[in-house]
């Protein structure tokens, strides 16, 4: 019994660490592909950006299909991995790496939502962060690319969990339910620091401070729990608004004055991903319906790194428009 309840809480954070890591990992190597692929930067981080057309796909599918197909997704997610050291084929796996984000991290948001716990939602969401410190760990310590092919074997091993699949049993299995409009905008601009963070390792390599990621999106791991607990208290609405300026601001710094504050900036910036479910939960959304929000709310996280690549100012004035949205809603 209590096997079962750790393994309710943990898996819905590994099915969003896991594919998280694979889709952020090939960020660190943007200098190394386009030297190796003969591209034009703008040209890799479209190519490394692409999972996040293919989640809606993945999104679409987990809505056909629940919970009998996400139980194939790790085995595939490895070969995916295994698969990416041969380059003349990366646009392809890279997409295919998106659809399998969009089933896991579907089945993730709606598992954690369903369970009633604001800590399980936000460990959760937090699987970004997780995943992003993951890949840097692996950057830092390995430094090549190649063997990743290592940790893609080792994905492998996690269809030994099975997924609980009796919590959704009762819905309809050939149906497809759209979220709102609104729900789609308000992630649109809830994700846009975490499409800005795409570019940030090649930001900081350039000024030789790489090493902030780490305790950037180590210390983000509890502000996606602190933020939800603090919205119980103060109202979800307020922690919004504020942190939404908090983040405007040190995006802006970041960027134009000092790098140091991408702590700042990463840490509430996805921190205000722990509160966005459970914000759509009381305008009315779906459970069901949120991963589809997120994930065609993602389709942004491929135009951002591409915009940065051609107009390096960009991220900063596109947050704040963004962000202003989700206030506006």
């Amino acid at each position: 019994m209590q096997g079962n309840k750790v393994k309710s809480f943990t898996l819905p954070i590994i099915s969003y660490a896991v594919p998280t890591f694979v889709l952020v990992y090939p960020s660190f190597f943007v200098g190394w592909l386009s030297d190796s692929m003969h591209l034009a930067y703008w040209e890799v981080f479209a190519i490394v950006a692409l999972p996040f057309l293919g989640r809606i796909i993945g999104s679409f599918i987990y809505q056909l299909f629940k919970g009998s197909v996400v139980s194939y997704c790790f085995p595939l997610l490895g070969f995916l991995v295994v698969l990416q050291n041969f380059l003349v084929a990366l646009v392809f796996v890279r997409f295919l790496v998106g659809v399998i984000f969009g089933l896991l991290t579907s089945y993730a948001v709606e598992s954690a939502v369903r369970s009633g716990r604001n800590v399980l939602v936000g460990f959760t969401t937090a699987g970004w962060s997780m995943g992003w410190v993951i890949s840097y760990l692996a950057y830092s310590l390995l430094k090549n690319w190649n063997v990743i092919t290592i940790s893609g074997i080792l994905i492998m091993f996690l269809a030994l969990f099975e997924l609980n699949k009796e919590e959704f049993r009762e819905r309809d299995m050939s149906s497809v339910s759209f979220p709102r409009l609104t729900s789609i905008l308000i992630y649109i601009s809830a994700l846009t620091p975490a499409f800005i963070l795409q570019v940030m390792p090649s930001f900081l390599e350039t000024i030789k401070l790489t090493w902030l990621i780490l305790p950037s999106y180590l210390l983000s791991i509890p502000t996606y729990v602190l933020l939800p607990m603090i919205s119980g208290k103060v109202g979800i609405r307020k922690v919004l608004v504020i942190s939404s300026i908090i983040v405007i601001l040190s995006s802006i710094i970041t960027f134009l004055l000092l790098p140091m504050m991408v702590i700042v900036f990463t840490s509430i910036g996805l921190g205000i991903l722990g509160i966005t479910p459970k914000y759509l939960a009381i305008r009315g959304e779906d459970p069901k319906r949120m991963g589809l929000a997120l994930n065609i709310g993602s389709v942004m996280g491929l135009i951002v790194p591409v915009l940065y690549a051609l107009m390096p100012f960009s991220p900063e004035f596109l947050l704040s428009i963004l962000m202003v949205l989700m206030l506006l809603i």
